[in-house]
């Protein structure tokens, strides 16, 4: 199988292989106060016993202690695991960022992640404990830690946000504070390397012009988005690739087209066409005799993005563990796909409203 792994630049101009693809460990039964957790340790477990060995992660999954547990039950070393773990926006301030991976750490069970990254692009203001911030269907604002002002909404940290998020939002602001804050945690064994998650051109390019070229700096490393065949996203991924950052394609099936002239639509009620059941998807997996997620995974991996997949199913973990090189008309088939004014796009700005991100 090609693409098993991917470089990526880190501390000191190193490079490290990174494990592709990734297996995403947001679970809704981690959401849910009825969620069966053991569930959860069981999914991860398997997949890990199924040969994936980078895992997904995130503050915002609530599932930390039932990864750190399934890491644990899989009996696979520690050292052989990738971890990937993010930054939620409430914990933005730089004097919270290494207390954020520190509980992360504690209820994962681990001592260090793989690759931390900043989430998004955006920066919230923390209300009460973080120690006690929690994320779920049921919880509030207040329970996630998260300044609301009278109408209920997020209130943005425009200080701590990318400078070209601030101005969209009548501010003024820097996210290199933050970024150093991140850079530190590499400096001090916490963190092996750190990247950014749904960042666009503009929000890179202010964390490279604060780069150094000094032999031991710590590089961002990788930035985490959506890319799949409705919604390639061909310029972003290109400007990363040309900049040495490595591409981690989320959604790289794609959830649901949505309604034409309703983007962005209202939250998480997509509709209609699943790109899986897509004709031509169907037509190229007969050919070469895959699944229609193993093609998925071989096009994302084929433009050098390192894929994520999630599934309960151990047979279905297992065969996204198989993709392989398609024919460049296959490739060529699949890039004629992309939906016009992002339709085919699975999540916006979606879990900030109120917030402008993006021109």
């Amino acid at each position: 199988m090609p693409f098993k792994s991917f470089p990526m630049n880190v501390r000191g101009r190193k490079q490290v292989h990174v494990p592709s693809p990734a297996f995403g460990t947001f679970r809704p039964e981690a959401w849910s106060s009825t969620g069966d957790r053991p569930q959860i340790i069981q999914t991860v477990r398997t997949a890990i016993q199924a040969g994936c060995r980078h895992l997904d992660c995130a503050w915002e999954y609530n599932a930390d202690v039932e990864i750190g547990e399934a890491i644990r039950q899989s009996a696979v070393p520690r050292d052989e695991l990738f971890v990937t773990h993010k930054l939620w926006p409430n914990l933005s301030a730089p004097e919270n960022v290494e207390i954020a991976l520190d509980l992360t750490l504690q209820r994962m069970g681990i001592d260090y992640v793989d690759l931390f990254l900043i989430h998004h692009p955006v920066a919230i203001k923390l209300a009460g404990d973080l120690r006690k911030a929690w994320m779920g269907e049921e919880a509030t604002l207040e329970d996630q830690g998260c300044a609301a002002d009278d109408k209920g909404n997020f209130i943005p940290d425009l200080e701590h946000c990318p400078a070209a998020v601030a101005a969209l939002n009548g501010g003024e602001g820097s996210i290199i504070p933050t970024w150093n804050a991140m850079k530190a945690l590499v400096r001090c064994g916490k963190a092996r390397s750190v990247g950014v998650s749904n960042f666009e051109v503009k929000h890179v390019q202010e964390i490279l012009g604060a780069q150094s070229d000094m032999d031991d700096e710590v590089p961002l490393s990788y930035n985490q988005i959506e890319c799949h065949p409705w919604f390639p996203n061909q310029r972003l991924v290109e400007f990363l690739q040309e900049h040495n950052i490595l591409v981690m394609a989320y959604s790289p099936f794609a959830p649901f087209k949505y309604e034409t002239g309703v983007f962005p639509p209202k939250p998480f009620t997509p509709y209609g066409t699943t790109l899986l059941k897509d004709k031509t998807v169907e037509r190229i997996a007969t050919k070469n005799g895959l699944s229609a997620g193993q093609v998925l995974l071989s096009w994302a991996a084929q433009r050098y993005t390192l894929p994520i997949f999630r599934s309960c199913s151990l047979r279905r973990q297992q065969e996204n563990l198989l993709f392989k090189e398609l024919p460049q008309e296959d490739v060529q088939a699949l890039e004629t796909l992309e939906l016009d004014n992002k339709m085919g796009k699975s999540t916006t700005t979606m879990a900030f409203p109120e917030i402008k991100v993006y021109d």
